[in-house]
C-alpha cells in the first residue's frame, strides 16, 4: 500500500505524508512538552531541528556536534534537508546549517557546544 502511494509522488509530498502519518499514529498522540501538558515518560523534553543541506561541509560538523551533546543530554532530533523544497530553499538555502531549539532559531552556520548544553539544560 505505501509503496503504491509513493511511486508517482514528490518527494517532499511523500515524507510530509508520512511524518504526519507518524505523528498522529503514534499511541497516545506525539509527545506533549511541559508546557503544552504533561509528557509521556522517556521522552526529550527539548526538540532541536536542523535545517541542512546533502553535500555541506558546515553541516556535517554541526551534526557531529549535536550528536555528540545528544549522547550527554536528552533531546529529540530533527534533520530536514532544504534541497528540493522550494519554500525551504528560500527560508535557509543560503544560511545552512540552521539550528531551532524547541522553535527558536538558535544557531547559524555553526553549533556552540557550550551555548547549546546552556539552552538544553534551561
Amino acid at each position: 500500500m505505501l509503496l503504491a502511494y509513493i511511486f508517482g509522488r514528490d518527494r517532499t509530498e511523500v515524507h510530509r505524508q508520512l511524518w504526519i502519518f507518524r505523528v498522529v499514529a503514534a499511541p497516545g498522540g506525539p509527545p506533549r512538552s511541559p508546557r503544552l501538558g504533561t509528557m509521556r515518560p522517556g521522552v526529550a523534553e527539548h526538540r532541536v531541528v536542523m535545517y541542512s543541506r546533502r553535500n555541506c561541509h558546515l553541516c556535517d560538523e554541526a551534526r557531529a556536534v549535536l550528536t555528540a551533546e545528544r549522547g550527554r543530554l536528552p533531546f529529540d532530533l530533527e534533520e530536514v534537508f532544504v534541497d528540493g523544497d522550494d519554500g525551504l530553499e528560500r527560508d535557509y538555502g543560503l544560511r545552512v546549517p540552521v539550528v531551532l531549539v524547541d522553535g527558536a532559531e538558535e544557531f547559524e552556520f555553526r553549533v556552540e557546544p557550550d551555548r547549546l548544553r546552556r539552552l538544553l539544560r534551561s
